[in-house]
């Protein structure tokens, strides 16, 4: 009787060597990481990558490093800023905002100047503008104001309301 053959149940796999499920997710996970911490460091480095403000183009004493900071300014607020044409001459721009007391005292001849930053990104490098008011406020009081502005830009150049912030310095009354 010739040898019988049996034929194996089930037909032999090669062997590989394949990484665990395990560690090729965290090798994934990394190399994502990677992937987008180089991103970010690339427009960062070709951007300048500034987080600080340098100074205006703008000349302004507010937005000047080390100027004085005067006592009253702690107690005033600049808010509501929009930007208008000016009825008149279409070529110049108004600011219309509003300016608060929150203190108790009277401020006659109140005075100061506003610098205007866009606080979008890339865009930190200039001041959009600035204006100076003049006016007499009560404690705990609040005024709508128009004033002009001062910058090269036109009126759709320059920032919505929601993004743009502003630098506030008193020049008057010293105390």
């Amino acid at each position: 009787m010739p040898p019988s053959f049996s034929q194996p149940s089930h037909p032999a796999t090669p062997r590989t060597h394949a990484l665990p499920v395990w560690l090729v997710t965290i090798l994934s996970a990394l190399a994502f990481v990677g992937v987008v911490a180089g991103v970010y460091w690339t427009v960062n480095y070709f951007h300048g990558g500034r987080h600080g403000r340098p100074p205006s183009t703008v000349e302004s004493p507010a937005a000047k490093a080390g100027a004085a900071v005067n006592p009253v300014q702690k107690f005033i607020e600049v808010s509501a800023v929009r930007f208008l044409e000016d009825p008149k001459n279409k070529e110049k721009i108004l600011v219309k905002f509003v300016l608060t007391n929150h203190s108790d005292a009277d401020f006659n001849h109140l005075a100061g100047n506003v610098t205007i930053w866009a606080s979008t990104g890339g865009s930190e490098e200039d001041a959009e503008g600035t204006f100076a008011f003049t006016t007499n406020l009560k404690g705990f009081d609040s005024k709508e104001l128009t004033e002009p502005l001062v910058g090269s830009k036109k009126i759709y150049e320059l920032p919505d309301w929601q993004n743009m912030t502003n630098d506030v310095q008193i020049t008057a009354p010293t105390s």
